[in-house]
């Protein structure tokens, strides 16, 4: 009886963490209602995923969800739009999918950014990144998640001049272990 009791436990608590990892691919990333913001263009071939006010993945937080998605059938609201921003300083073509919207400034900001590919003989890839960077009040950020069979994060800053300079992401983990059952 009592390993049964134990099993139920452990499956309950690992329930948790798989009903918040569903939510992160049915739900919009929200843009905060207050405070100091930054803008930031996703381009993507995958999908890419937001946590405000995070220096780690938690898909409880309120807000995080979808930034943009390259493949149909998700949260995808945030898709396509354009706050105005100016133009980044790389040239990207493509399927792909671009998004600008408001993030939190002042405050870490983790992303998730995973895409999955076929190549020929059936052969599968697969590209998971997750890291975080603190965007600072005002200022437009544009960030490139590309998967052609490596993984690609990079982040610019975009400054007043029209230039754009990189900026460096930090490596971000779980926030709650359970989170990767």
């Amino acid at each position: 009886m009592r390993a049964f009791l134990i099993a139920g436990l452990a499956l309950a608590v690992s329930a948790c963490g798989n009903i918040a990892n569903m939510r992160a691919y049915s739900k919009a990333y929200m843009e905060p209602a207050s405070g100091d913001t930054a803008r930031l263009r996703v381009i993507t071939n995958g999908m890419a995923r937001g946590v405000p006010g995070s220096d780690c993945i938690d898909w409880r937080v309120p807000g995080a969800g979808i930034m943009a998605v390259a493949q149909s059938g998700f949260a995808d609201q945030n898709n396509g739009r354009s706050l105005g921003m100016p133009p980044g300083g790389r040239e990207v073509r493509g399927h792909l999918a671009r998004s600008e919207m408001k993030v939190p400034a002042g405050k870490p900001f983790a992303m998730n950014f995973q895409s999955t590919g076929y190549i020929s003989g059936g052969y599968s890839y697969s590209c998971q990144q997750t890291f975080r960077f603190t965007p600072q009040a005002g200022q437009d950020y544009e960030l490139i998640l590309l998967d052609s069979g490596m993984c690609v994060v990079g982040l610019q800053h975009l400054n007043s001049e029209g230039k754009a300079e990189n900026e460096p992401v930090e490596k971000a983990g779980l926030c709650n272990a359970l989170d990767a059952f």
